[in-house]
């Protein structure tokens, strides 16, 4: 069956292709023969929810009408109707891509006779190798390629004086590729030497042949394995947070190496938080994937996307200046802005925001990331949907927004201790705090402070007199500006029900009394990050 999934998304993405190519408009009759077509093969193969997609639509169209649909349309229609086959022709292509691209090998012996015949072995299982018998050639091509693989003799090693291998090993090792040694002689002191120094294998004159090619093939596919499982995010398919500090490393490394340039570029999607709120949160990860992938087709081999955390995105550009980044992303944002998600009757479309900074081989990564971040922000007070370059000047901003947290708990000293404790938070972001106590929720319903402009967060406890925290929860759900609204239930209550309920009701997060205030201050900045 697989086979005919495959063939099936790749006739339907070649007939979508010829149709959106087209500056023809489609007549009605034409879309419905489509799509009935479409339906049938659909479930059949085992896309059924496009099938129920394409029967849904087919139900509110007419088969004999001659009324001529535009392009626009057609293309918001089939969009929807054929998301999941178009993210299997993605997807498709992606492996077919990884397929046909060589595995590179670095293939390092001062004994010439040795190299060309370790260097055909290797060619004739389908690897590009790079040989040479020299250390110093290698460090200096080694910022040109990217090998898959690292394959050095330990005499070369042990005759080092310049600690070029040391250099070479410890970029293999930012870079996650496998560092392997071999020796022609047989000798265990070599071979611990060798551990020692850092190789992920040791060969020496006692492998076979055959061998010899099974544990380098072996540590290719494990290096696969970790980049694509451990480093890789499950929904978006960008590479993780974990990815962050070695690439960022190894950028900074290249530059201070060549005297290189590189970019970094932080960005989210502008108003993420009411698109979970108002179509759910599956919508909300399609819009994730939707970007992710666009991006991933667009950018070049060698640039890096991660999904740094929630909806933001941080993109590593090597050999590109931050002007260079800024016309890439303004391209990007007018690329994807122009796409139409459709959530039954209803369509909307979605920017993004982000901020720019010159990568420099002296600076931190921490450092790189807070001005990126501080670009950021004076995208989103600017009123979003642009990026910004970071000037030093970015740092002397005043807070771009107003984070304001409700206390709600009828215990005194727990109302008081919160409120001085948040009172004295000193976010390391652009926004400010203001902290206001109730103590019950009559009163806090009561005030117009919180319902006016910024979000709110809501600090509440569970169990009060008169108006029990569930039922003050119950109410901010229904109110009809309550996506402002992100709230942290304190509860002494243990029992599974009563969270259940309240997470139901759309509690963001909450946490059981007794509580450390470090605990607390560390999930407050968790929500607040995403309310920004």
């Amino acid at each position: 069956m697989e086979k005919y999934k495959k063939k099936f998304v790749s006739n339907m993405k070649e007939k979508y292709d010829e149709i959106t190519s087209k500056n023809e408009r489609m007549t009605e009759k034409e879309l419905y023969h489509f799509l009935h077509t479409f339906k049938g093969t659909a479930g059949t193969v085992g896309y059924q929810v496009s099938a129920e997609k394409a029967e849904a639509l087919l139900g509110k169209m007419n088969h004999d009408s001659e009324r001529m649909i535009t392009k626009e349309e057609t293309i918001q229609l089939l969009d929807n109707v054929m998301e999941e086959v178009l993210e299997a022709a993605l997807e498709n292509k992606g492996k077919e891509e990884e397929t046909n691209v060589q595995k590179m090998i670095m293939l390092i012996n001062p004994n010439p006779m040795v190299l060309i015949e370790r260097k055909a072995q290797l060619e004739m299982e389908g690897y590009i190798v790079f040989a040479t018998m020299d250390l110093k050639k290698a460090q200096t091509a080694l910022y040109d390629m990217h090998p898959d693989c690292i394959i050095i003799d330990y005499h070369l090693i042990e005759a080092d004086q310049s600690d070029i291998a040391k250099e070479v090993r410890e970029k293999a090792e930012l870079q996650f590729t496998p560092f392997i040694m071999t020796d022609s002689v047989h000798s265990v002191r070599n071979r611990i030497n060798g551990y020692r120094f850092g190789a992920d294998d040791f060969l020496d004159q006692d492998v076979s042949v055959e061998e010899y090619l099974l544990r380098v093939n072996g540590k290719i596919a494990k290096r696969k394995t970790i980049v694509h499982s451990v480093l890789t995010d499950e929904l978006t398919g960008a590479y993780n947070r974990k990815y962050l500090d070695s690439q960022l490393n190894y950028m900074r490394y290249d530059l201070v190496r060549n005297g290189e340039k590189a970019t970094l570029a932080i960005f989210d999607i502008d108003h993420f938080k009411l698109i979970n709120d108002r179509f759910g949160h599956l919508i909300g990860d399609q819009v994730l994937r939707k970007l992710s992938q666009y991006i991933m087709e667009e950018k070049r081999r060698t640039d890096i996307l991660i999904r740094y955390g929630g909806e933001e995105f941080v993109l590593i550009l090597p050999d590109t200046t931050s002007l260079q980044a800024n016309q890439f992303l303004q391209r990007l944002l007018t690329g994807f802005r122009s796409k139409v998600f459709r959530v039954k009757e209803e369509t909307f479309s979605v920017t993004f925001s982000g901020g720019i900074v010159d990568i420099d081989g002296s600076s931190p990564n921490k450092k790189l990331l807070n001005q990126a971040d501080e670009a950021l922000y004076r995208a989103k007070a600017n009123g979003r949907n642009q990026m910004v370059i970071y000037e030093s000047n970015l740092s002397d901003i005043k807070p771009v927004k107003t984070i304001r947290i409700a206390v709600v708990d009828d215990d005194e000293i727990i109302r008081t201790l919160l409120t001085s404790q948040l009172q004295q938070f000193q976010p390391e972001e652009n926004y400010e705090i203001e902290v206001k106590s109730y103590r019950e929720g009559e009163s806090f319903f009561e005030d117009d402070w919180h319902k006016s402009g910024s979000s709110c967060l809501v600090l509440l406890d569970g169990i009060m007199p008169r108006m029990d925290g569930i039922e003050v929860l119950r109410k901010l759900r229904h109110e009809s500006s309550q996506s402002k609204y992100t709230v942290m239930m304190l509860t002494g209550r243990k029992a599974e029900k009563d969270i259940v309920k309240a997470l139901e009701l759309g509690a963001d997060d909450y946490i059981t009394k007794p509580f450390s205030m470090g605990e607390l201050e560390a999930r407050i900045k968790r929500l607040i990050q995403k309310m920004l």
